[in-house]
């Protein structure tokens, strides 16, 4: 199908990034209705019960209400822009989500996978609470990607040690909100890919957010893990019972940014 990424949309997707500090909610609210409407044009039904796990400033969540689906925002704290939809919210994390197995039709977690210190667990969990043949959708910033260190980019270049060292004698101090290690992690696509692969869920897409009909770029090692930029990966859980979606004996349960 044809992306839903049209020029028109992406220049007034950058348009309002210019002005998101201004005006955070239309861009929050603009970026994901494209995101939505790439759901859809991948053929992911957006009826039934949906869960939108980091809601953050809450433009998913009103996105996929504005799409029929019966939402439930959820985030460690309410952070949700005044003007955001007034959907459910629940207090929660994605590692530990208190709600029972099969529960959503489809789950979203959009830019938090790089916030989790225990990514695995947050996989395991978004395949446990989506019912047997519904959908999850997974982004996140990539490491290699130029902004992959969110506000200290590009210094993330030098590593997550190195990389705040040469921020704070350059600017002067203190990389802002994302520290390494604390409340940011290094995240790549193909380490990413094959964990999802051996949790048994069923991979439907990989491709870049903001440029999908680019979508070969994921096929191709170290190009994918900086050509993408922003990663997304469609998956159904499988309707075959088997081992415990996410799990994976053999990955870390905690990985702290390296080099």
């Amino acid at each position: 199908p044809r992306s839903v990424l049209r020029p028109r949309g992406r220049a007034g997707v950058l348009r309002l990034a210019l002005r998101v500090r201004r005006e955070p909610l239309p861009y929050a609210r603009a970026v994901s209705e494209l995101f939505v409407e790439h759901l859809a044009s991948r053929g992911i039904p957006l009826g039934g019960r949906w869960l939108d796990v980091g809601t953050g400033g809450g433009g998913m969540a009103d996105a996929l209400s504005a799409s029929g689906a019966e939402v439930v925002a959820l985030d460690v704290s309410d952070r949700r822009l005044p003007g955001a939809g007034r959907v459910r919210f629940v207090l929660g994390r994605g590692e530990r989500l208190a709600f029972a197995t099969g529960s959503f039709d489809g789950v979203v977690s959009s830019n938090v996978l790089e916030h989790a210190p225990d990514r695995w667990r947050l996989f395991a969990e978004l395949l446990r609470v989506v019912r047997p043949g519904g959908h999850v959708a997974l982004s996140w910033t990539n490491w290699y990607s130029p902004f992959g260190g969110h506000e200290w980019s590009p210094f993330h270049y030098l590593g997550p040690r190195l990389g705040p060292r040469a921020y704070r004698a350059v600017r002067g101090r203190e990389p802002p909100h994302t520290p390494p290690g604390r409340n940011l992690y290094v995240v790549h696509v193909g380490e990413t890919l094959r964990a999802l692969r051996r949790s048994g869920a069923e991979i439907l897409d990989v491709g870049p957010r903001y440029w999908p009909t680019l979508r070969f770029l994921a096929r191709i090692p170290l190009v994918r893990e900086i050509a993408l930029w922003n990663c997304v990966v469609l998956m159904r859980r499988p309707l075959a019972a088997g081992r415990a979606p996410g799990a994976d004996p053999g990955s870390p349960t905690r990985r702290a940014a390296s080099g």
